[in-house]
């Protein structure tokens, strides 16, 4: 059980970083801040998992916390901005 908690955190950062790093979070924001709240969601969930590994898990929540409030920040301007004529 304890593997495959881990490789669906891995998997779920992967696909953030591939995001932050490719895609620079131009666009599937509201998706971004979903996956930004499963992570923290699952990694706060597992107290042996927390008691194990603490600076993993903290490193896991800080990133997933900086991409849900980067994410919201980028929705929210991209929401409410009129685009500019050309």
């Amino acid at each position: 059980m304890e593997k495959l908690y881990l490789i669906w955190l891995v998997f779920i950062v992967l696909i953030l970083l591939y995001r932050m790093i490719f895609q620079k979070f131009k666009k599937h924001n509201r998706e971004n801040i979903g996956l930004s709240a499963i992570l923290i969601i699952f990694t706060g969930s597992s107290y042996s998992f927390t008691q194990m590994n603490l600076i993993f898990v903290i490193g896991i929540l800080a990133f997933a916390a900086y991409c849900a409030v980067w994410n919201s920040i980028l929705f929210v301007r991209n929401g409410y901005e009129k685009p500019r004529l050309r």
